[in-house]
């Protein structure tokens, strides 16, 4: 009976010597997957000569309210519907990904009731600043090119890592004809009143922001974006689709793969998305609007 006490009260000792150590020890999780990047950002003259969108005349067009008005019934919470989240893959293609198969087919949905999203190859191997398949590109340019020229369906141009200098056919650029935005502007990063007015529009947003480190910790803070940290990784441009006030967040969808994130999807905080100085805090770097009516 002795050796029997003395075994329990060796193994309780042991049992709690064992938690405590467990408790010492750090818990680590896996960073969270960074993909391929390939935005590039304009210079600040030339970013800041594009048309500007009013928002006040534009929530005056869409939901007969001024922007004041309009701003008081936001809801708290909203996403767009009609967004598909997609895989660049290796290619440096996350601009046309962000402006044609997410922004563009968003609205296309919404406002003139197209299910097929568009193509983001059609945009990208005409838009890229390089002959590699990892070379960047510029968001005005692919908008541009979206207004002027339009983009056929992912089905007719399906994406392809390896076929990034492949132009399109003379059928394709038909079929591209009659898929074109109206116009597209710059829109402040800093006015979240005006954003999510837009966002409740179904008008996503665009941007291209600066990505850095602390997108490794995402899975670790509920895939929600809340500060700038560490080593510039390289840029990225992404759609804004919603935003919730009890997050206090902005959705974002992303072009990594439905695997990654919150299905494809992340947020960014508010007070980081409307962050514009010019120091190392700054965020967003960029953001723009599309319309197709």
């Amino acid at each position: 009976m002795k050796n029997f006490k003395i075994i329990s009260v060796a193994l309780i000792l042991l049992s709690m010597a064992s938690c405590s150590k467990n408790d010492e020890e750090p818990v680590t999780k896996q960073e969270a997957f960074i993909g391929s990047m390939g935005a590039k950002f304009v210079d600040e003259a030339t970013y800041n000569s594009f048309e500007k969108a009013d928002i006040n005349e534009l929530s005056l067009k869409i939901k007969g309210l001024n922007a004041q008005s309009a701003n008081k019934a936001l809801p708290s919470t909203y996403t767009i519907s009609g967004s598909v989240v997609g895989d660049q893959g290796s290619e440096g293609s996350c601009t046309a990904w962000a402006t044609a198969y997410a922004a563009f087919s968003i609205l296309e949905y919404n406002f003139r009731g197209i299910t097929q999203p568009r193509s983001p190859e059609y945009v990208y191997n005409q838009t890229k600043l390089g002959n590699e398949c990892n070379s960047g590109s510029l968001i005005s340019v692919a908008l541009n090119l979206l207004k002027n020229e339009g983009a056929c369906s992912f089905a007719e141009m399906p994406h392809d890592n390896t076929q990034c200098s492949i132009q399109p056919t003379t059928a394709q650029k038909t079929a591209a004809n009659s898929h074109k935005l109206v116009k597209w502007s710059t829109v402040s990063n800093s006015n979240i009143y005006g954003l999510k007015n837009v966002i409740s529009m179904n008008i996503p947003v665009i941007i291209a922001i600066t990505l850095d480190e602390e997108f490794k910790n995402l899975n670790i803070t509920g895939w929600i974006l809340k500060k700038r940290s560490g080593k510039i990784l390289g840029a990225h441009s992404l759609c804004v689709i919603g935003y919730d006030d009890n997050k206090q967040a902005f959705k974002v969808q992303n072009s990594w793969g439905a695997s990654w994130g919150n299905n494809g999807y992340f947020w960014i905080d508010y007070d980081l998305f409307k962050n514009t100085s010019s120091g190392g805090d700054r965020l967003v770097n960029e953001s723009y609007i599309a319309f197709v009516q």
